[in-house]
């Protein structure tokens, strides 16, 4: 039994003290649970997209390249993979847009880019100009220097905003087509159907 002038006695106010204590400390260690748990999380996606390579699909040619197996494909094998789709002639692809399709490939844990178009000879994207197409005439696909594409799953705008961010050259917006385009031109963006 514990006597009132007891000094090691709790009283009524110590008791709330303790257990406010208890509970700032039980929600600290709630967070670090929470904490510890997103970081085992972000390393499983990371070993999980170890286990299977980020492949990009043509959506003309229906081919599929490997971009992140450890022997990465050669430059050939990336040129012909981004090769016009109507003439097949290829261009050189510069090595910094397939890094920046890898790192948004990356940050939004995707599996897949579809491309949309990568070289355009100048007879094909004049013939698309003809036909009211929105593209330049003197477009960076000409030079073999810009690609299109998106990543399934992940929202275009999305996409597009942390490209703005991250690219150093052209970023393109196409809402209704549902695209992206990045290329090593200038800094500049803007929007498309």
């Amino acid at each position: 039994m514990v006597r009132a002038d007891d000094p090691t006695a709790a009283s009524p106010v110590d008791s709330q003290k303790r257990s406010k204590k208890e509970a700032q400390m039980r929600a600290k260690a709630r967070a670090a649970g929470r904490e510890s748990e997103r970081r085992s999380n972000s390393k499983r996606r990371r070993s999980k997209r170890a286990a299977s390579p980020l492949w990009a699909y043509s959506l003309h040619s229906r081919e599929i390249l490997i971009l992140d197996d450890p022997a990465a494909p050669s430059a050939a094998a990336i040129n012909a993979f981004f090769r016009c789709r109507t003439t097949t002639q290829q261009a050189t692809i510069p090595p910094e847009l397939i890094a920046r399709i890898l790192e948004a490939a990356e940050h939004f844990d995707a599996a897949q880019v579809m491309v949309v178009s990568g070289y355009r000879s100048p007879k094909f994207n004049l013939s698309l100009r003809k036909k009211g197409r929105q593209v330049a005439a003197k477009s960076q696909h000409t030079l073999g220097h810009a690609i299109d594409f998106y990543l399934p799953g992940v929202p275009v705008q999305k996409l597009y905003r942390w490209l703005r961010e991250h690219h150093d050259g052209g970023v393109g917006f196409y809402p209704v087509s549902e695209f992206v385009h990045i290329d090593t031109g200038r800094k500049r963006t803007w929007r498309g159907t």
